[in-house]
This record gives C-alpha cells, structure tokens and sequence, in this order.
C-alpha cells in the first residue's frame, strides 16, 4: 500500500549523544534498526534500537526513518514529528502507558506516522491513543488485535485526523473511535481504510460541544458485531459523509443517533447486516443522494430524506 517515498539525506545525523541530548545535540533525521543499539553516538550507520530513544534525540519538525525490520517498543510523542517506514516493517508489539504510541503533544504539533505494523497480540489497551496536538497523519499501517485501534480524543481546541491506505483488524472493543471532549472541535479523514472484525462498533464519530465534521471514501468497514458506521450525539453536532464506501456483515450497517447527528451517504454500499442495514434513533438523520445500494440486510431500513443534486 506504500505509494511513495520520502527521500532522506545521507548527511542526516542520526541519533544524539546521549538519550538526554539537548535541542541542540538532537538532530532531524534519527534512524531506528531491529539491529542497532541505545547507547553511544550513533550515526546512520549504526542506528537506534527503539522508538522511544530516537524520539528523545529528534528535535521538533524532524523524522525517525526505520532502516530496518524491528519490533521498537512502544512511543510516547510529545512533539511534532513523522516515524517513516517505507518498504520494511516498522513494528510496535507491546504497550505502555495504555497505548502502543501515545500522541501528547503541544496545540500546534503534527504528528504523521507511515508505513507501521502495530500488533500487541490482544493487550486490551489502545493502538494508538491521541490526546494531544493539532494533527494526527496515519498512512500505510496496520493496526490489529488490540482494543481499541485508534482512539482519538483531543482536548479543546480545532484539531485534525487523517487515516489513509490503512487497515485495522480483529479489535477487542470499538476499533476506530473519533470522540470530543468539551470544546473540542475536530475534522476527520478517512481514505482508502479497512475497519475489519470487531465484537463491537466498527468505526464511532461522538463529539464534544462543539463540531465534528468526517469525510470516508473509499473504504470498507465490515465484520463488527455492533454498527458499522456510528455517529452519535447528545451534545454538539456531528455531520459524516459516506462516499464510494462499504458497510457489510455487521449488526447494523450505519446508524445515526441523537437530534444533531447527520450521516449523508452516497454512491455507497450497506450490505449483509445481520439487523439493520440503516437506522436512526432520536432525531437522527441519514441523508441519501439516491445513489446507494441498500439491500440484503436483516431489514434494510430507509434514509430520512433524498438530497436532489444539482
């Protein structure tokens, strides 16, 4: 699923001096192999063993790059910072403080992460756990057998999620939650995503008091014993948009619950669930463009109202 590459400096320092190094000592290139070592100067050509090291030694903005296939622990990022694994297998297969990476960083910090293979081996704790920053980037990775995949739950403030070219598998709870907290306004992405195997909820849009407005394309959530997609509200707003996206073999296919949740669906497919292909409760709306297949589940269920296009 890898579609490019990003092109690293020879030159590139790879890690500080010490796991305590300074802003100045840290470099923005760091470099982790399944072969390399935490102590001592180490240079691309003999580069850290574990993410959390090669963290402490990248300034803010720069990159860790894997080398070389690994397990490198779990991470915690307090800056902004991308971890690239292009073409090996970036690995993180045990958790720490709850989640296998941790996102704590400043309001205005971006954090990307590609090309990462996240499997605990069925630890009921969280892939990757979002709780602070302005953007999370995930593209090329696979997260399974964990509880949570990804729960992304930022303080208040505008904060951003893009997912992409990703599947997320066999999660012990709902996989991919999307949840505000106060005034916490969110945007969300989601492209080319597999959300497979879940005994719960497959993908979850909840906000705070204020907006979260989702976009999924192109993208494949089936499997779950729960709802596929959910948007569910009891305080601010939440607006999703389906687009060329799949709903399949789950309880129920999409659901929008509460009087300020709207789903708007089009050319998508809900299909297979076992009781409900679309529902809504509590003034919930599911807006359709008339372009839908909807068939084949326990009872299909009927939008709220058809959008005319222009």
């Amino acid at each position: 699923m890898r579609h490019y590459s990003m092109p690293i400096s020879v030159a590139a320092i790879a890690c500080g001096l010490l796991a305590g190094a300074t802003a100045v000592q840290a470099g923005n290139e760091t470099w982790v192999s399944g072969t390399g070592s935490d102590t001592g100067t180490r240079p691309r050509t003999a580069p850290c063993r574990t993410f959390a090291y090669a963290h402490s030694q990248t300034t803010a903005q720069g990159a860790i790059n894997v080398l070389n296939s690994g397990d490198f622990g779990p991470l915690t990022i307090t800056k902004a910072i991308s971890i690239v694994s292009d073409g090996v297998e970036g690995a993180i297969n045990s958790i720490a403080n709850g989640a296998a990476i941790l996102v704590q960083a400043p309001a205005t910090a971006i954090v990307s992460l590609r090309g990462l293979t996240i499997d605990p081996h069925g630890a009921p704790n969280t892939g990757i756990l979002f709780e602070g920053g302005k953007a999370l980037h995930v593209r090329d990775t696979v997260i399974r057998n964990v509880g949570n995949a990804l729960f992304f739950g930022p303080p208040p403030g505008v904060s951003e999620l893009y997912i992409a070219d990703s599947v997320i598998a066999d999660g012990g709870s709902d996989q991919v939650v999307v949840q505000g907290s106060g005034n916490s306004t969110i945007r969300a992405r989601l492209d080319r995503v597999r959300i497979e195997n879940g005994p719960f909820n497959g993908l979850v849009f909840r906000p705070g008091n204020t907006p979260l407005n989702a976009t999924v394309r192109s993208s494949v959530i089936s499997g779950h014993g729960g709802t596929g997609i959910l948007a569910s509200t009891t305080g601010g707003t939440v607006n999703v948009m389906l687009d060329r996206t799949v709903s399949m073999s789950n309880g129920t296919g999409v659901f929008a619950s509460g009087a300020a949740a709207t789903i708007r669906i089009g050319d998508s497919t809900v299909t297979g669930n076992q009781a409900l292909g679309l529902n809504t409760s509590g003034g919930g709306v599911i807006s359709s463009y008339g372009t839908n297949q909807v068939n084949g589940n326990g009872t299909d269920g009927v939008p709220t109202n058809t959008i005319t296009m222009k």
